[in-house]
């Protein structure tokens, strides 16, 4: 095979696997959304590393230069899925949430850091 093929099945096989362990009940929302971002990495290398080794029937051009872009893209993937893995009560939105519903409840909320 070709390895841009390869990188075509590997987006295909990354797909049915995050639909396969969210079905399985592996994996919930945050689950979900780290492994769609880890989704962003394995697609960009599949159209543009698979470029930068120069072999293969679907290699176009000359991509040595975007190197360096690639890698740093997925770094800022990896990272973000980093920040996914914090816990919920580390996220600005939860607290928010949080302070609205003890507000509806009718409990008084103290404010503050």
């Amino acid at each position: 095979w070709d390895p841009k093929e390869n990188g075509a099945l590997l987006i295909v096989l990354w797909c049915a696997l995050i639909l396969h362990a969210r079905w399985g009940g592996f994996i919930r929302q945050r689950g979900i959304m780290a492994m769609a971002i880890f989704g962003n990495a394995i697609t960009a290398f599949s159209w543009f590393g698979v470029n930068m080794l120069g072999v293969g029937l679907h290699s176009y051009g000359f991509m040595d230069k975007a190197f360096p872009w690639l890698i740093g893209f997925i770094i800022a993937q990896v990272v973000f899925i980093l920040l996914s893995r914090l816990p919920a009560r580390a996220w600005r939105s939860f607290r928010e949430a949080d302070k609205r519903d003890a507000t509806a409840a009718g409990f008084e909320v103290a404010s503050g850091a």
